[in-house]
């Protein structure tokens, strides 16, 4: 159902969302609950990767992987592939701050989203970056408030908003 044919009784909320199931696999954007299939491997790879490189850059509990719910509002629930926060996170954390960096590992099926709608709801929510890595090419576009940077596999890409990272979309997909 696109959002257009959905009315504002309808949308669903994050009160919704919270008395779904533990684990169920869908994200709540703009009111609409979005499930997608199982990534497949060659995406899961690449955030292996990144959550490699990203431990080592900005050590334990700064980085995390979804599932991780992002409440950004009541019709906002998101669950980035990778989040990356300013200060490492307690162990017992029960609601999780902006995340400077979003990371997004672009898919057939979702890419277009991901681009978009999250992208947007991301910034408006304060997150410093999003960054969107093409798991065929290893391009990392960065998309801030102020527009985006298309990075090509090869070239480094360095965060404005956390300085430790620095990544080769080429590391990523090799």
């Amino acid at each position: 159902m696109s959002k257009s044919t959905i009315t504002p009784a309808e949308l669903f909320t994050r009160s919704d969302y919270e008395r779904l199931p533990d684990g169920f696999p869908c994200e709540l954007v703009e009111g609409e609950l979005v499930k997608e299939p199982a990534p497949i491997y060659r995406h899961q790879r690449v955030i292996v990767r990144l959550i490699a490189a990203l431990l080592e850059t900005v050590g334990p509990n700064r980085a995390v992987t979804a599932p991780i719910d992002l409440f950004i509002d009541d019709h906002n629930v998101l669950q980035p592939d990778v989040a990356v926060f300013a200060t490492a996170l307690a162990r017992d954390v029960r609601h999780i701050p902006t995340p400077q960096i979003v990371v997004e590992v672009l898919s057939p099926s979702t890419a277009a989203r991901d681009r978009g709608r999250k992208t947007s709801i991301y910034l408006r929510a304060g997150v410093g970056e999003v960054w969107l890595i093409d798991p065929d090419s290893g391009s990392i576009e960065v998309h801030t408030s102020l527009g985006v940077t298309a990075n090509a596999g090869h070239e480094v890409v360095r965060s404005d908003v956390i300085a430790e990272v620095a990544l080769r979309g080429a590391d990523l997909i090799r």
